[in-house]
């Protein structure tokens, strides 16, 4: 777990303040196969964002990154 998901969970409610989201499961499909979580974050300061995301608002970064976790 990332610190960045770590400080999300502690701060509940700062999210919709700063503009991150945390990462969002994919819906069950209903056929046993697993879900996957994706996960859209800010390389350089860890903040994550949401998919359409172009510049990180916390720290004005253009780089953002996915990973998909199963």
């Amino acid at each position: 777990m990332s610190l960045s998901t770590l400080l999300s969970e502690l701060f509940t409610g700062s999210e919709s303040e700063s503009g991150t989201e945390s990462p969002a499961p994919a819906p069950d499909r209903g056929d046993g196969a697993r879900s996957v979580t994706v996960l859209h974050e800010c390389r350089d300061c860890g903040t994550n964002v949401s998919a359409d995301t172009v510049r990180c608002p916390a720290c004005e970064s253009e780089d953002i990154v996915t990973y998909s976790i199963d």
